[in-house]
C-alpha cells in the first residue's frame, strides 16, 4: 500500500510535496522553487469554477426607476394604486346607493286616471290627477288632486260628479301613536345613513391590511438585496484568493491541494450566490404588487434601487404611554362595532313603536270650481266646499310580530355588547404584543450585531494567517462561513426589527407614516 502510494505521487507532481528547501543563514529568506510543468488544462485546480450565468431580467413588468426606493413611495403607490384598495372603496358608493333608495320612499308619487261610458242609461266622462308624499317629520303624509266628473250619474254615484271646472282636493295624514316617533322608511333611512359610516372604517382595515402587506415585503425585499450582496462578497473572497493560491503554488510552498479546496469552496459559493439572486427576485416580483405606475400596472424594483437599513432606533417603554388609549380610538375595528350596534338600536326603537296602537288623523278638504246642477244639488247646484275629518284605528290584539322583533333587536343589541368588548380586547392584546416583539427585536438586533463585529475580526485574522502560511483553507472557510451566516442573522434581524415597528405602528391604526 505504502509502496502503491508512493509511486502514484511520483507520477502525478501535483500531489507530490514541495521539496523542503535547503538550510540558509537565519535571516535570509528561503528561495524560492522552479516553478513545476504545467499538467494541462484538465488537471484538478487548474481553472477555477465558472460563475453562475449572468442573472436574466424578469420580463412581463416595466422596470422602476429612481435612487434608493424608500417605504413611502411604496407606501403612496398602495394608497393611489393598488386595485384591491380601489375595489374596497367602492363600499362607500355602494352605502351611498342604499341611502338613495332608502329616500325612495319619501318620493313624490303621482297618479292620473280618466274612464266614460257612452252609449248608456247615464253618459259620463270622469278623470283625475293628484300626488302623495310621505314626510320625514313625524310620519305624516299629505296629498292634493284635481279631479273632475261630467255626465249622467245615478243617485248613488253622484259623489263622482263636480263642478263645471272641476275639483280641486288636498289633505294631510297625522299618526297620533304608532309611526310617530318612527316607522319603517325612517327607520330604513337611519340605517342607511349608518352603512354609510360604517363604509368608513371597513375601508379603513382594508387599508391598514394592505399598507401592512406592503410594508413587510417591502422589508423582505431590502432584506433580500442585502443577502444578495454578503453572498457576492463572500464569493469575491474565494475568488480572489484563487489567484493568491495560484501564484503560491506554482511558487511552490502551498499544495495544490489547498487551490483544490478553495476552488469547491468557488463553487459551493456559487450556488449561495444564486440562492441569494432567486430570493431577491421572488421579492421583486412579491413588491411590484404594490409598487405601480400611474397607471395601475406593476413595476420592478431591480438592485439599482436598493437601499441600505435605516438606523435601528432604541426602543423607550415610553411609547406605550398612550398607545391603547390611541387605538381605541383610532382602530376602525370598534368604531365598526358601535356603529353596528346603532342599527340594531334602531331596530329595537322600530320595534317598539310597532307595539303601539295605531291612530291615524286624516283631515282633508275639496272645492268644486265652475257651476253645475244634479238633481239632489238643490238651488246652488254643485259650487260647494267640504272639509273632512276622521279618525282611523288598527291594532292586532295578539303582537306577536311586534314582540317578537323587540326579542330579536335586544339580542342584537346584546351581541353587538359583547362583540366591541372582545374587540376592545383583542385591540389591548395586539398592541401590548406588537411592543414585545419590537422591544425584543431590537435586543436581539444588538445581540446579532455584537456578534457580527466579532466574527468578522476573527475572520480578517484568520485570512491574515493563511497569508502569512500559519493557516490553512479549512480554517478560512469556516471563519468566513460563521462570519457569513452571522451576518446573515444580523439583515433577519433587522428585518423583523423594522417589521415589528410597523407592527406597533399598525396596532394603533396609524399605519407606517
Amino acid at each position: 500500500m505504502l509502496l502503491a502510494s508512493s509511486s502514484a505521487l511520483a507520477q502525478d507532481p501535483e500531489l507530490a510535496p514541495a521539496p523542503l528547501p535547503a538550510v540558509v543563514r537565519q535571516g535570509t529568506p528561503p528561495a524560492l522553487p522552479a516553478p513545476r510543468p504545467d499538467a494541462g488544462p484538465a488537471a484538478p485546480g487548474k481553472v477555477p469554477p465558472p460563475p453562475p450565468r449572468e442573472l436574466p431580467p424578469i420580463l412581463g413588468a416595466e422596470k422602476s426607476v429612481g435612487g434608493p426606493l424608500g417605504l413611502d413611495e411604496v407606501l403612496d403607490s398602495v394608497e393611489q394604486n393598488y386595485p384591491l384598495l380601489r375595489a374596497i372603496e367602492q363600499e362607500r358608493v355602494l352605502a351611498g346607493g342604499k341611502v338613495v333608495t332608502a329616500m325612495g320612499a319619501f318620493d313624490l308619487n303621482l297618479n292620473a286616471s280618466a274612464d266614460g261610458t257612452s252609449p248608456a242609461t247615464y253618459d259620463s266622462i270622469r278623470s283625475s290627477l293628484g300626488f302623495n308624499q310621505a314626510l320625514p317629520n313625524g310620519g305624516m303624509g299629505i296629498f292634493a288632486g284635481y279631479r273632475n266628473g261630467y255626465g249622467e250619474f245615478p243617485t248613488y254615484n253622484l259623489g263622482q260628479k263636480t263642478a263645471d271646472g272641476g275639483e280641486l282636493r288636498a289633505g294631510i295624514v297625522i299618526p297620533l301613536l304608532r309611526d310617530r316617533a318612527i316607522d319603517r322608511p325612517r327607520a330604513g333611512l337611519q340605517q342607511a345613513r349608518l352603512d354609510v359610516q360604517i363604509a368608513e372604517p371597513t375601508i379603513e382595515r382594508q387599508r391598514l391590511d394592505f399598507l401592512r402587506a406592503a410594508t413587510r415585503v417591502y422589508w423582505n425585499w431590502v432584506a433580500s438585496g442585502q443577502r444578495l450582496r454578503i453572498a457576492s462578497n463572500l464569493l469575491k473572497l474565494a475568488v480572489d484568493r484563487d489567484e493568491q493560491l495560484k501564484a503560491r503554488v506554482e511558487a511552490g510552498p502551498v499544495a495544490n491541494i489547498e487551490r483544490i479546496d478553495n476552488q469547491q469552496n468557488i463553487a459551493l459559493r456559487n450556488g449561495l450566490l444564486v440562492q441569494a439572486q432567486r430570493g431577491f427576485q421572488q421579492s421583486t416580483i412579491d413588491l411590484s404588487l404594490f409598487l405601480r405606475d400611474n397607471t395601475g400596472s406593476p413595476t420592478l424594483a431591480g438592485p439599482d434601487r436598493l437601499p441600505a437599513f435605516p438606523l435601528v432606533q432604541s426602543v423607550s417603554v415610553s411609547l406605550m404611554d398612550d398607545a391603547i388609549d390611541r387605538a381605541m380610538q383610532m382602530r376602525p375595528e370598534p368604531l365598526r362595532l358601535r356603529l353596528q350596534r346603532e342599527k340594531a338600536v334602531v331596530d329595537y326603537r322600530l320595534a317598539t313603536n310597532q307595539m303601539m296602537q295605531s291612530v291615524n288623523a286624516l283631515v282633508g278638504g275639496s272645492q268644486d270650481l265652475g257651476f253645475s246642477k244634479s238633481p239632489l244639488s238643490g238651488p246652488n247646484g254643485l259650487d260647494r266646499s267640504n272639509l273632512n275629518a276622521s279618525i282611523l284605528y288598527n291594532f292586532p290584539v295578539q303582537q306577536r310580530e311586534a314582540r317578537g322583533r323587540v326579542l330579536q333587536a335586544q339580542a342584537l343589541i346584546a351581541q353587538a355588547d359583547q362583540q366591541l368588548r372582545n374587540a376592545e380586547d383583542v385591540v389591548r392584546a395586539e398592541v401590548q404584543d406588537t411592543f414585545s416583539a419590537l422591544e425584543r427585536a431590537y435586543e436581539f438586533f444588538i445581540q446579532a450585531k455584537n456578534r457580527v463585529e466579532l466574527v468578522r475580526l476573527v475572520a480578517e485574522a484568520e485570512r491574515e494567517q493563511l497569508r502569512l502560511g500559519r493557516s490553512d483553507i479549512l480554517r478560512v472557510t469556516l471563519r468566513e462561513q460563521a462570519a457569513f451566516d452571522a451576518e446573515l442573522l444580523e439583515i433577519g434581524a433587522q428585518q423583523d426589527y423594522f417589521r415589528a415597528q410597523a407592527d406597533f405602528r399598525f396596532a394603533q391604526g396609524i399605519g407606517n407614516r
